[in-house]
């Protein structure tokens, strides 16, 4: 939804762009690097949309989907169980050992084997304390997401012959010098999530996801690719050209890299200006997703009706008025959506305006890092002090000391 708009016409739309682009391009491997759904509990019908394309691509090529940060691990594992082993949807839930699945390895033309080295979104709640000094939760996170890489990477080389073999790595995480588009949630897309470069595997080629902006990282050492998402989800995203990411990979040789653009979901557009400067550019907003700030002196209750008779085909998500030279005002509707706040940040902005007596701030910090860590790893949440009360009493004394 954006703006209480369906986009399910543009999802379906650029879903069979995408499935027939595998089909001319006929590709040996195709990768999803995460997020496949928006949220962790996907509507019935999101999830019947999904498996269809899925199967779709699957009957082309394998195809191997990471879990992503809005994604749920327990989707992924009672789905990999219904496809079962012999599959070509891999479907790949949590961090694996690299001789344990973390390598996963895939034929191509002739004699030549493709290593694939898989790294799905690793949660921070998994790599950190929270009885830590919280200061040091993200750099251990970027230390271990660090060193989970370099092991995936020794075991990618181990052995390797280069005369027929080729290495490949896939993520989902923010490598950091990526540019982000402005509607990434800044609960797990902030410098404090960046992972260091310099830790990705020197392989062939890196399929990244996790970053809508579809761009090719500057990397020394490996050919490394966002494939961003499909269509601009939301405005911070309008005017991204969104496409799909071909590498051709030889043995023994770099990637080559090329783009195929995606054109079938309707484009969204912001305009600014006087209503005779959107007569004049009326004919090139077609059936786009639009929102308009038109300028004009005083209030005129008609402007939506004026602007809707201007453009009739396109779909209007919002008129707003800019009298003169007043700054328009930024209202939550405006940003969209996708611009969360850092829950952590607005319980400390919270905890900081409350007076009286209260718990030490360290303490509360902790147990609502914990609370918000189990919501999003969808686990219950028991405080240590119910924890003991649940606990079976070794004696009638017990039982009495934690009664009181």
């Amino acid at each position: 939804m954006l703006y209480q708009r369906s986009r399910a016409e543009d999802h379906i739309a650029v879903l069979h762009e995408i499935v027939d682009i595998a089909r001319t391009h006929k590709p040996h491997l195709i990768i999803h690097s995460g997020d496949l759904f928006d949220h962790r509990r996907p509507s019935y019908h999101d999830e019947g949309i999904a498996i269809d394309v899925l199967q779709e691509l699957a009957a082309i090529a394998p195809i191997v989907v990471l879990r992503g940060n809005h994604d749920s691990p327990h989707w992924f594992r009672h789905f990999a169980r219904a496809y079962g082993p012999r599959s070509g949807i891999h479907l790949i839930d949590s961090r694996r050992d690299p001789n344990d699945g973390g390598i996963l390895r895939f034929d191509g033309p002739g004699d030549t084997t493709l290593r694939l080295g898989v790294l799905p979104f690793v949660d921070i709640a998994t790599q950190t304390n929270v009885y830590d000094n919280p200061d040091q939760w993200y750099s251990s996170y970027a230390r271990a997401v660090g060193e989970f890489e370099r092991e995936l990477a020794a075991e990618l080389v181990r052995d390797l012959d280069t005369s027929r073999e080729i290495a490949v790595f896939t993520a989902h995480e923010y490598v950091r010098g990526a540019e982000l588009s402005g509607t990434e949630r800044a609960m797990h897309i902030d410098d404090k999530y960046a992972t260091d470069p310099a830790d990705l595997p020197a392989v062939s080629y890196a399929a990244l996801g996790h970053i809508h902006k579809p761009q090719q990282l500057r990397i020394s050492g490996v050919t490394a690719c966002y494939a961003g998402s499909p269509l601009q989800l939301d405005f911070g995203e309008a005017g991204e050209q969104k496409s799909v990411v071909i590498a051709d990979l030889h043995p023994g040789q770099p990637a080559e890299i090329t783009t195929v653009a995606l054109q079938s979901a309707r484009q969204l557009r912001i305009f600014e200006g006087t209503l005779d400067k959107l007569r004049a550019n009326a004919s090139t907003f077609g059936r786009d997703l639009c929102l308009f700030k038109i300028h004009t002196p005083t209030n005129d209750p008609t402007l939506a009706e004026q602007v809707s008779a201007i453009v009739p085909d396109a779909e209007i998500v919002g008129v707003r008025p800019i009298f003169g030279d007043e700054p328009e005002i930024i209202t939550a509707d405006i940003v969209g959506a996708e611009a969360d706040s850092d829950l952590r940040t607005l319980f400390a902005e919270f905890l900081s305006t409350q007076s009286g007596p209260k718990a030490d701030p360290q303490i509360l910090h902790k147990q609502f890092d914990r609370i918000l860590t189990c919501f999003e790893d969808e686990v219950a949440f028991t405080l240590p002090d119910i924890e003991a009360l649940l606990a079976e009493p070794d004696d009638t004394s017990d039982l009495e000391e934690n009664q009181r």
